[in-house]
């Protein structure tokens, strides 16, 4: 029951950021089931990640080590200022919604 109520929290959170400016930069969820999340109207898009990290961010860690570590509720891909250059460079942020109880 409360790690539903902290998905259905960030679920909602990730709904409203899809609806701005960088919902396209969103690359990793971990806000619950498809199922849930199309109860909350939520369809991600096709290159967001949902539950397993992407294997590029921790290159180190096996497909099973992604699954099993703690991971952020989402990950925020934004590029870095507007230089034009070779190699195209980003800064990550993470989101952790907390709940007391």
């Amino acid at each position: 029951m409360v790690t539903e109520r902290h998905n259905t929290a960030s679920r909602l959170i990730i709904k409203t950021l899809n609806k701005g400016d960088f919902g396209g930069n969103i690359i990793f969820t971990d806000i619950g089931s498809a199922t849930r999340m199309a109860q909350q109207s939520l369809v991600l898009p096709t290159h967001v990640a949902n539950r397993t990290l992407p294997q590029w961010l921790l290159p180190n860690l096996s497909a099973d080590e992604l699954r099993s570590c703690s991971r952020p509720d989402a990950i925020c891909r934004l590029p870095v200022g507007m230089k034009k250059a070779i190699k195209e460079t980003y800064r990550l942020y993470t989101l952790r919604t907390g709940m007391n109880i």
